[in-house]
Parts: C-alpha cells; structure tokens; sequence
C-alpha cells in the first residue's frame, strides 16, 4: 500500500495540471499525425541560419522543403511497416503518416540561396542570412 505523506496543496495539483497541459500541447501542430517529428535543432552564426533535421528511414523523395518569409517548412511522408497479415503488434511506437514540420527562423536569409543535404538520416539546410541581419562591428571615435 503506497502512502502519501505529502500534504495537500491546491498550488502543487495546478502546477501539477500545468505540467500535464503543457506535455500534451507541446509540439503540436496543426495537419500533422506526429507531434514534433522530426526533431529540429536551429542553428546561427554571422553567415548563416543552419537547420539539422532527424529523419532516419526517409527517403529524398519523400521529402520537401520550402523557405517562405523566414519561415522554414519540411514536409514529407513515413512509411510505416509492413507486418505479416497474421502479425499481432505487442508495442508500436514508430509512427507512419504525412508530416509537416514549419520553424520559424531567428533572421531573415536569402531563400534563393538555401542548400540541403541528406546523409545518415539527418538532414542539413543551410541558409545564408540577409546582409542587413549579419552583425555589424561599430567603430568607436574618440
């Protein structure tokens, strides 16, 4: 029998509730069947705006990618496994389905520029950033 000897706080149970609503919205995105897939990481420095993407079993074809007013969208399609007919699943966790993935990006860049790559199941956008967002060194007069 488990006890609890924590007492009662109307604070800790919305805190609680907080939690809970935050894990169940975060991530979600309207039209996709995959909440936070792929997972994105954002990446700046003075010359460009990088993307890495974790797409394991995708293939290129399967993919599409548009730049649109500094909003960056990856779109595409798992396949999912194909089992024998007779096969009972014990735990399926590997989704399948269409997926659309939209980031908005930190600066404006050069969308006419931007470059992928797709190696190992990860994908990499890279993308230039505008001249007007690149950092500017002011020289000091004295």
């Amino acid at each position: 029998m488990y006890l609890n000897t924590r007492a009662w706080s109307p604070f800790e149970e919305l805190r609680d509730l907080q939690r809970e609503m935050n894990r169940l919205f975060d991530g979600y995105e309207s039209g996709t069947t995959m909440s936070r897939f792929p997972a994105l990481n954002v990446w700046g420095n003075p010359e460009n705006v990088v993307v890495t993407a974790e797409l394991p079993g995708l293939e290129i074809d399967d993919l599409d990618i548009h730049v649109v007013n500094n909003q960056l969208t990856i779109k595409g399609e798992r396949k999912g496994d194909k089992p024998a007919e007779d096969a009972v699943c014990h735990r399926c966790e590997r989704d399948a389905g269409k997926f659309v993935r939209s980031v908005r990006l930190p600066y404006a860049v050069e969308s006419d520029k931007v470059t992928a790559a797709y190696e190992n199941g990860v994908l990499t956008v890279t993308m230039p950033r505008q001249e007007a967002t690149k950092p500017k060194r002011i020289e000091i007069k004295t």
